[in-house]
């Protein structure tokens, strides 16, 4: 049976952050824009609870602390299982402004949770309703380039370089798949005699990174991961 609660001033609820966390936190434009319209006109939309931790709300609460409002919960039936509480916590989301890119990756992070392995990305997919191609692409991304992956959930760009040449800023899934396909690609193209990094990489401080880089990684790597690496080094160190 749902049941609602309503904390004193001050108190907070624990948060489930496995399930609240599927979902990113607002940025700071969001999360400042939120607490105003807490402060102005009260908590609205309660925070969601299952089994005494908030699974939807965590920015809720936080912008009700921040102003002095009383926290109000809706609870979950604690028989629900976790599957449905995920279920729940998306079909709240993908109502909310999420971006397309945000949904994509929060689709691709639960992919590669070993507690979904036994559901099918095209399942995955329908549940967060976005295209079964982009996600397999978003997979692409987690695979080959992890560390564009925070960034994009947290509803931030990239850096990439673009067919004609030029570095650009994006948080287009398609782009920066094409992209990592043509480093891809090139890297197929040339053998360890074929491609000479210091020809790549434009500066001597991303030569001197690269090669540092090398040594720390401590094994061989392959001619597509190094070409990647010299692109790395060519974004941190612009003439």
């Amino acid at each position: 049976m749902t049941r609602y609660i309503e904390l004193r001033e001050g108190e907070a609820f624990e948060v489930n952050e496995e399930l609240a966390g599927i979902v990113p936190m607002a940025n700071m434009a969001e999360q400042a824009a939120l607490t105003e319209d807490i402060r102005e006109n009260g908590l609205r939309e309660p925070v969601i609870l299952w089994r005494n931790k908030i699974v939807d709300g965590r920015c809720r609460q936080k912008a009700c602390l921040a102003t002095g409002v009383r926290i109000k919960a809706k609870e979950l039936d604690d028989d629900l299982t976790e599957e449905d509480v995920m279920v729940v916590v998306k079909s709240f989301n993908t109502r909310r402004n999420l971006s397309p890119t945000q949904k994509l990756i929060s689709a691709c992070k639960e992919t590669f949770n070993p507690k979904n392995k036994a559901k099918s990305i095209i399942g995955l997919a329908k549940a967060w309703s976005v295209s079964h191609t982009l996600l397999k692409n978003a997979r692409y991304i987690y695979t080959e380039r992890n560390e564009f992956i925070e960034p994009l959930f947290q509803g931030g760009c990239v850096t990439i370089v673009g067919s004609n040449g030029k570095e650009t800023q994006t948080n287009k899934i398609s782009a920066i798949y094409a992209y990592l396909k043509r480093l891809e690609e090139n890297a197929t193209r040339n053998d360890d005699h074929g491609w000479n990094p210091d020809a790549q990489i434009k500066t001597q401080a991303g030569k001197e990174w690269y090669y540092q880089t090398l040594k720390t990684e401590g094994k061989e790597l392959s001619v597509f991961m190094r070409m990647t690496l010299a692109e790395c080094a060519n974004l941190k160190f612009t003439k």
